[in-house]
């Protein structure tokens, strides 16, 4: 295989030899627990880069120190990378979008209200944050001796500073953790995969072919210096090639979860549709909003009620393209699953539906509001996202911004926001099809975004081009 730097671009046999070279939890989540987000500023590039080589031996590691097992990876902003000594004609070659940061694209996401950068924690967001460094570990033991490790290189190299730190832990076992476990959904069910990549690959997860088969999607879609679904070369930014091959964006997320204010509208919301707050009535009800019943089991496949057996069967649960329900009756189609991939929703605006696929890391961070509790305990949970993705700007900053915020590409109201990530409070609502009152006003914000960063994750070669000061 020719040197990484003299290629034009890769395709999708070349992924498997390049795996060593990409950071972890891109193709394959680490399946590790405990985790820890570490957001640094650069406050002296040569000493920076002096900590970095460092840190540089330890991604992808998963290497024993002091007893402890553990891995980093590193994410970079656009004025990280501009602290580190990277030239200016490289820094002009990143996309608009990753140049502006989080904090400056938040009005064209629909990050205003509740979830403006103003209300941000930590100086998320700002000028000042250079790096995120993620830290995964078998243990909270172990995650307090890894980031003593850390800290202590800190103090010897100098020029690095620690600027906010969020915890997170996985629900399972296994370390993948559960979006919306706090809102009591089970999660994750799918991902969309990645074609030459070695991970498991269900029906519904990738691109649904005209004889009813489901392939994964291009690699260029996640991965820098790709083939992606357009043709050959994937995204053309930022240079040169030997900087952005096996690289990725990340956008980091924090969104907490109000428990006590979803549980509450639940049974609020039951009897204004069904007439009935019940225990039936109230899962309906989130399986509307959330567009699954709390098991899994998508309510395209099973509208009246839940099925256990579809949802913990991989080869059904996600095998849906919600066909023939152009109305919404079966599955609305404001719910946030829907919104999130419409498979074959006919689109008032159409666009290609797989070029806005997005590979999704998310772990549960703050503890368990107790089953059955409905007031709020003014404790801080929710969950850390972490989304992939080779372009910002037609992946999440479309979802977001035209899949989240809006309903007119689904024929809805253009007002109607996502159930679960919209801005509630007055004048919000959501259309349910079917239901003797089909519509719910006024919904609470159960989710508020309280930081963003737009990351630029290199691959391993790259990362130590810029250590060198190669770019």
């Amino acid at each position: 295989m020719p040197a990484l730097g003299a290629q034009p671009g890769l395709v999708s046999a070349d992924l498997k030899t390049n795996l060593h070279d990409i950071q972890d939890n891109v193709v394959t989540p680490i399946l590790m627990r405990y985790g820890r987000h570490i957001f640094l500023n650069f406050s002296d590039g040569t000493k920076s880069r002096a900590w970095l080589r460092n840190v540089f031996q330890r991604v992808n590691a998963r290497q024993t120190e002091h007893g402890t097992r553990f891995t980093i990876n590193i994410g970079f902003t656009h004025q990280g990378l501009k602290a580190l000594g990277v030239s200016q004609r490289v820094l002009d070659s990143f996309p608009e979008a990753f140049r502006v940061g989080a904090r400056g694209r938040s009005s064209a996401v629909g990050d205003v209200g509740p979830h403006a950068p103003e209300h941000w924690e930590g100086g998320l967001g700002s000028p000042d944050i250079h790096a995120m460094a993620l830290l995964r570990t078998d243990s909270s033991e172990g995650r307090e001796v890894a980031t003593r490790i850390l800290r202590e290189e800190i103090e010897a190299t100098g020029g690095v500073e620690v600027r906010f730190v969020q915890d997170t832990m996985a629900s399972h076992e296994s370390g993948i953790g559960s979006e919306g476990e706090h809102f009591g959904f089970a999660d994750p069910i799918s991902q969309p995969p990645i074609e030459g990549a070695d991970t498991p690959s269900y029906p519904g997860d990738g691109v649904l072919e005209s004889d009813g088969t489901w392939r994964p999607l291009k690699p260029g879609e996640f991965l820098l210096g790709y083939e992606d679904e357009v043709g050959p070369g994937g995204a053309q930014m930022p240079e040169p090639f030997e900087l952005r091959v096996n690289g990725t964006f990340v956008v980091f997320r924090k969104l907490y979860q109000d428990v006590a204010a979803f549980r509450q509208y639940l049974a609020t919301a039951a009897r204004s549709l069904y007439g009935s707050d019940d225990q039936h009535h109230r899962d309906l009800v989130a399986a509307k909003i959330m567009g699954r019943w709390p098991s899994g089991c998508p309510l395209d496949l099973s509208p009246e009620k839940d099925d256990p057996e579809i949802a913990s069967d991989p080869d059904r649960r996600n095998n849906f393209t919600y066909e023939g329900d152009d109305q919404g009756l079966r599955c609305p189609l404001g719910s946030h699953l829907r919104r999130s991939n419409p498979r074959a929703t006919p689109l008032k605006r159409a666009t290609a539906v797989r070029r806005h696929r997005l590979i999704r890391r998310g772990v549960e961070y703050g503890p368990h509001l107790q089953d059955g509790v409905l007031e709020d305990d003014g404790v801080d949970r929710g969950l850390i996202n972490l989304f992939i993705q080779a372009d910002i700007e037609r992946q999440f900053e479309f979802v977001q911004a035209e899949w989240m915020k809006g309903g007119e590409f689904l024929g809805l109201d253009p007002n109607e926001q996502d159930p679960i990530n919209g801005v509630g409070g007055e004048g919000s609502q959501m259309s349910v099809p079917g239901a003797k009152r089909p519509f719910l006003f006024n919904l609470p914000t159960f989710v508020t975004v309280k930081g963003g960063e737009y990351l630029f994750v290199p691959g391993l070669n790259a990362l130590r081009g810029i250590i060198e000061q190669k770019f």
